[in-house]
């Protein structure tokens, strides 16, 4: 009776172990494990949610399951969420909007420093600055994306994870890298211009001052 009662036990622990085991992993590749959307203003569309839940869902399956969560907050400042001192391998997204007026900023773990400086969060933030501060909704979820996947770049190359359909294209990476590029051509062109006024101007006013009386 006793040994049969040692049987049945033993059995009972394996059922269970494998029972915790299927439960891990569903959850490992749902995503169950750490809410990353914390919409509380309503602005994400599904199309947004869709990027951040499948894309966190990736980092579940990596030995370091870096994450990055978007949050939408009523306020304009005090946006450091309360998360980020206690976490690791974390980088926050928040959206601060009250009324007409919205803030973006962009948050990451001590250990995410390296990748993400104060030059390189904003230089991400001003390449898509004029669609996050648009008050279409389409148009905002847009730039947020935008900031995602180039989070989420500088975290597959933190790392050296092999990108995907969910990271930044080159074109896209260049814009963040070079932020003047565009606005170079135009200084140059424009102080051609300027040039070009000043030395009409002197020639012709040289030859009024020595055309006769």
């Amino acid at each position: 009776m006793w040994k049969a009662w040692l049987i049945n036990l033993k059995k009972t622990k394996i059922s269970l172990l494998w029972l915790v085991g299927l439960v891990a992993v569903f959850l490992t590749t749902t995503g169950f494990i750490q809410d990353n959307i914390e919409d509380n203003l309503h602005l994400l569309n599904k199309e947004t949610k869709t990027l951040i839940t499948e894309k966190n869902n990736r980092y579940f399956q990596t030995k370091e399951q870096p994450q990055i969560t978007v949050i939408t907050v009523k306020r304009l400042n005090k946006l450091t969420p309360k998360a980020l001192d206690h976490s690791k391998r974390s980088v926050f997204i928040v959206v601060g909007q009250k009324g007409k007026k919205r803030n973006v900023q962009i948050f990451s773990t001590k250990d995410l420093h390296g990748a993400f400086t104060a030059d390189t969060r904003a230089n991400i933030l001003r390449a898509e600055v004029n669609k996050l501060r648009s008050n279409n909704k389409n148009t905002f979820n847009e730039g947020l994306r935008f900031v995602f996947r180039a989070c989420a770049t500088r975290v597959d190359q933190q790392y050296q994870y092999a990108l995907d359909k969910y990271d930044l294209t080159s074109a896209e990476q260049n814009k963040i890298s070079h932020p003047h590029s565009v606005a170079l051509p135009i200084a140059l062109a424009l102080a051609f211009l300027i040039m070009g006024i000043v030395y009409v101007l002197k020639k012709f006013g040289h030859r009024n001052i020595s055309s006769p009386k």
